[in-house]
């Protein structure tokens, strides 16, 4: 049975219009693919509790230990290496990340294979005690396939991870999170200033001082010493007795000048 043209038409334009939906849709599917993809890169706090809750604080890396704790004042000083007021912005910037946007995203590795994500040599160990005594710890391991972010462990139960401890999830913490343990000393150290008043005085007396100085110079190169004294007075009663003759030899010369005068 031969099919009306008509038929035949509406086919043709049927499938023409599915063709068309479907390459509609499948262009549209990478702009899809591209937002999951941004949804995935969105960051999220690594822990849930409030930055003022940490009292203590520990940082420890291949290259040193510091250790901070909170005063009386709320205030962070320095325990370790040394007892100083620590720097404020510092110990913020850090807890500030681990509070806010510091976590990328998790994944589940092999315990076994613990190694290849850094946990065998870890590049930093975050240890936080908050005002309730709970203390939290962040272990920091190489930077995963990007670079730009960094395997780690949050709070687990045992460390190092037992080689058969299975699947364990481990977070993927953002660069900051990195660049907030990994300073030198003395950007962890407050810089103390010296008060305005302090320098002022201070710079007085010097100038004080070294007018002093000069003056007594002056008095040292002007004053002559008493033995210097008699020296002149002798020499000044020489000079002035030289011209003197003495009376009686005045005499004689004068009798003798007479006698021989005709």
């Amino acid at each position: 049975m031969k099919l009306q043209r008509s038929t035949v038409i509406l086919v043709a334009a049927a499938l023409l219009l599915g063709g068309v939906v479907l390459l509609t849709q499948s262009q549209q599917s990478p702009p899809n693919g591209s937002t999951a993809g941004q949804n995935d890169s969105e960051t999220s706090p690594v822990y849930d509790f409030a930055e003022a809750d940490v009292v203590v604080l520990q940082i420890e890396t291949s290259g040193q230990t510091v250790a901070f704790e909170k005063d009386d004042e709320d205030f962070w000083q320095m325990v370790e290496p040394d007892e100083q007021p620590a720097e404020e912005a510092a110990i913020a910037f850090l807890l500030s990340r681990l509070v806010t946007d510091g976590l990328l995203n998790t994944t589940t590795i092999d315990a076994a294979e613990q190694a290849d994500f850094g946990f065998d040599d870890p590049f930093a160990t975050v240890t936080l005690t908050l005002t309730d005594g709970t203390t939290h710890i962040l272990i920091v391991g190489d930077a995963d396939f990007s670079g730009q972010n960094y395997y780690a462990l949050l709070d687990p139960e045992a460390f190092p991870l037992a080689a058969d401890a299975g699947d364990i999830e481990v977070a993927i913490v953002t660069q900051n999170i990195v660049n907030g343990v990994d300073r030198p000393l003395e950007e962890w150290q407050a810089v103390l200033e010296t008060p305005l008043e302090e320098t002022e005085e201070t710079e007085v007396d010097e100038a004080d001082a070294e007018e002093t100085e000069a003056i007594d110079s002056e008095d040292d190169a002007l004053d002559v010493s008493p033995d210097q004294d008699s020296e002149v007075v002798e020499e000044s009663g020489t000079n002035s007795e030289e011209p003197d003759s003495d009376p009686e030899n005045s005499d004689t010369t004068n009798d003798e000048e007479g006698t021989s005068s005709p």
